[in-house]
């Protein structure tokens, strides 16, 4: 009794069982379109993530060329000018501060070339002066008149107040350290060379290429009147198909108008003239596809045709040829041969004699020797059939 009523007891508690199952299924369901969108969600997050380091690793490299073309500018410039990249950074503040251009102070610079001075210590001399005047005096004798008025707004300035612009271009973080600018030329230099290296790359690509664009350049130029009938083929089977439904756009508009003004005979006019439009454009365009087909089974049989005929040409010929070999292989042709000898096409000889009889009884008989090695008596056949592997070569006499 106890086991019938644990059993009865399973079947009475199954549904609450199928409950329980369907609600886990459920929450599998659900856990599973969780672990799915959250799959989603992430692959769309490591995609932004890779996009996002993508850009900003473009944004450095072009950051660094930047930075680096500027070093590189520092560097030369200061050079030219014999001076030290950060007194020359100091300069350069100090001279657009004033309004002057560095090519102007770089023609001063120039203008020291053969004396015992730099651009530092030629500075030094004219801001040692305390009067405005007699700066502009020795700059025009150091530099010249026309290179001194150019920097009459720096020359104006003191030599205290050239020093306090100088503090404040390193204040605000406008001054390269000279390390820091040899850095930089050096990596414009490697940016160069790489550029460089690309560009020889691509244009050795491009020359072994080049050969088969030309080809395919000429093709398209010999090609263009084709080319150009194509087209104008494909524009005759177009235009008749799209001139109508486009007048039938038109007309379905002008019905649309005509409806909101209340004018229903314009409507139906409209309507009509849509509707004709479009059946227009729709025959056209089965009658085009009609002909485009009926034009591809022609050209397909043309094509089997040509190829059937050429097959049977072949045919043909093979059979005249053989039948040719085999009337000058009867008794009429040769008659009653008393010896022959040839060269096969592997240059082995042969040579040997015959007994006459009559080719149709197939009483004809042999005696070959290739290479100096006796051949067995033969029927007329099997000396025809030899004849026939060996070809042209087997000659008779």
């Amino acid at each position: 009794m106890e086991i019938f009523r644990l059993f009865g007891s399973i079947l009475i508690d199954s549904s609450e069982a199928e409950k329980s199952i369907s609600k886990t299924g459920k929450e599998a369901e659900g856990l599973g379109s969780k672990l799915k969108s959250g799959i989603q969600t992430a692959a769309k997050w490591a995609a932004g993530v890779v996009a996002g380091a993508t850009a900003v690793g473009a944004a450095m490299v072009a950051a660094a060329k930047d930075t680096a073309a500027t070093a590189d500018e520092i560097d030369k410039a200061s050079q030219r000018m014999k001076m030290d990249a950060e007194s020359y950074q100091e300069l350069a503040y100090a001279a657009e501060m004033s309004g002057v251009s560095m090519s102007t102070l770089e023609s001063a610079a120039k203008k020291l070339e053969g004396t015992d001075l730099n651009m530092e210590d030629a500075l030094a001399e004219i801001y040692a002066l305390e009067d405005a005047e007699e700066r502009a005096a020795k700059a025009a004798e150091l530099f010249g008149d026309k290179v001194a008025y150019e920097m009459t707004p720096m020359l104006n300035a003191s030599g205290e107040e050239m020093a306090d612009m100088a503090k404040e271009a390193h204040d605000l973080g406008l001054v390269m350290g000279d390390e820091a600018v040899k850095n930089g030329a050096a990596m414009n230099d490697m940016f160069t060379k790489v550029e460089d290296s690309l560009g020889a790359l691509k244009n050795g690509l491009m020359a072994e290429f080049m050969p088969y664009i030309m080809e395919i350049l000429d093709w398209l130029i010999k090609a263009m009147p084709k080319i150009s009938e194509t087209v104008k083929k494909v524009m005759d089977k177009i235009m008749p198909i799209v001139k109508p439904i486009l007048n039938a756009v038109v007309k379905v508009v002008e019905a649309v108008f005509a409806l909101l003004d209340g004018d229903f005979a314009g409507f139906a006019d409209a309507i009509l003239g849509a509707l004709k439009g479009l059946g227009e454009g729709l025959w056209n365009a089965g009658k085009a596809a009609f002909e485009l087909l009926w034009d591809g089974i022609k050209s397909v049989w043309d094509s089997i045709s040509n190829w059937v005929s050429e097959k049977v040409g072949w045919l043909a010929d093979k059979i005249m040829f053989w039948k040719k070999g085999s009337e000058e292989m009867t008794e009429e042709s040769y008659g009653t041969t008393s010896a022959y000898s040839g060269t096969s096409g592997g240059g082995r000889s042969f040579s040997g004699a015959s007994a006459g009889g009559s080719s149709s009884s197939g009483d004809l008989t042999v005696s070959l020797n290739i290479d100096g090695k006796a051949f067995a008596q033969a029927t007329y056949n099997s000396y025809q059939n030899e004849a026939k592997r060996r070809g042209p070569s087997l000659v008779t006499t």
